[in-house]
């Protein structure tokens, strides 16, 4: 994020609370924000501008679960905050550069194939758990899920986002995956964690995992746990004593989608 976002974010941060209040934010700024129904095959989040009038229109999809307060609607706002306040992104849009465009909120890395809606994500995730207040949230702390779950209720986010922006900062080496329907969509590692890549890659979910309980087993009983695998049933090892190295996984399940969280014991 480029040093001007940083000091827009410092400023908004110096002068709201945490919980960061979006829709207090907006109206400060003159920013028109409509929760409304628009479909559920459309799109989360959408903003535009008005020159006739001045003014800059947010429309929140509520079809798609965005709420004002729940942590997939802040998310979606938020994004769109960060189109007004990315300095050429406004710019962009008041002048017809940019176009009025839809925000589909994705939050394991499809959007990043476009630069500007991967710079209002990233807008997104520092303003709504600021690096410096986060970093301290977690100094000190032995890492784990419930601290990842409190946290996460302090800034009223998903655990998802908050474990995203954890591993971001390299806190401590962590690896996420999301899984759909026993195939890994999408992962990502932090710096220092001992492994590359999954026991199957990106082919599927490896079977002696909590994800691959739920996915092949059917069973979700030691979801929101944390339970105990092995690096060889997990990852792509070298020798056996990699195989006996212990890590935790705590996973959480939804319909046809997981997302784990993996970190060493």
């Amino acid at each position: 994020m480029n040093k001007y976002c940083q000091v827009v974010i410092e400023n908004l941060v110096s002068l709201y609370p945490i919980p960061i209040p979006l829709m207090e934010i907006a109206k400060d700024e003159g920013i028109c924000v409509i929760f409304d129904e628009y479909g559920t095959n459309t799109f989360d989040g959408m903003t535009w501008y008005e020159a006739e009038q001045d003014i800059f229109y947010m429309h929140i999809n509520t079809a798609r679960h965005n709420g004002e307060n729940n942590t997939k609607g802040r998310f979606t706002l938020a994004h769109e905050l960060g189109h007004y306040f990315i300095d050429h992104h406004r710019r962009a849009l008041q002048i017809g550069n940019m176009k009025p465009h839809i925000h589909r909120y994705d939050p394991f890395g499809k959007n990043e194939e476009w630069i500007i809606e991967r710079e209002a994500d990233e807008f997104a995730a520092n303003l709504l758990m600021p690096i410096a207040l986060f970093k301290s949230d977690f100094a000190g702390k032995v890492f784990s899920a419930d601290l990842i779950n409190l946290i996460a209720r302090k800034y009223n986010v998903s655990f998802s986002a908050c474990a995203i922006r954890y591993m971001k900062l390299n806190l401590t080496p962590i690896m996420l995956v999301f899984s759909k329907q026993g195939k890994i969509k999408w992962q990502m590692r932090s710096q220092d964690f001992p492994f590359y890549r999954l026991k199957y890659g990106t082919d599927k979910v490896p079977e002696n995992t909590v994800m691959g309980d739920y996915f092949f087993n059917k069973d979700s009983s030691c979801c929101k746990q944390q339970e105990i695998v092995y690096a060889g049933d997990c990852f792509d090892t070298y020798n056996e004593e990699q195989n006996r190295v212990k890590f935790y996984e705590y996973c959480i399940a939804y319909k046809e989608y997981t997302f784990s969280v993996l970190w060493e014991c």
